[in-house]
């Protein structure tokens, strides 16, 4: 789908999310590894670092993947044949 191609908005922000995700796991992994304990405010802080771009992605994705624009790129065919 051309929204989804290199270098797009969506794409970019992937990655920061991914990032944020990362952080998060490996704030988890210490707690879980007793490293450090798990505080509410510190799982905030980092879920806070990339809320903002999730909540936009996902706002943005729930457009891009509506049933009208999905017409207008894949056939029903290649629809059903998509692993879902």
């Amino acid at each position: 789908m051309p929204s989804f191609a290199p270098g797009s908005v969506p794409l970019e922000q992937h990655k920061e999310i991914h990032k944020g995700m990362d952080e998060l796991e490996a704030y988890l992994k210490q707690c879980q590894r007793g490293e450090k304990d798990l505080r509410r405010e510190e799982v905030k802080k980092v879920m806070d670092g990339f809320g903002t771009v999730l909540w936009t992605h996902l706002d943005q994705e729930v457009i891009e993947l509506g049933a009208e624009k999905m017409r207008g790129v894949w056939s029903e065919g290649e629809m059903k044949q998509m692993p879902m």
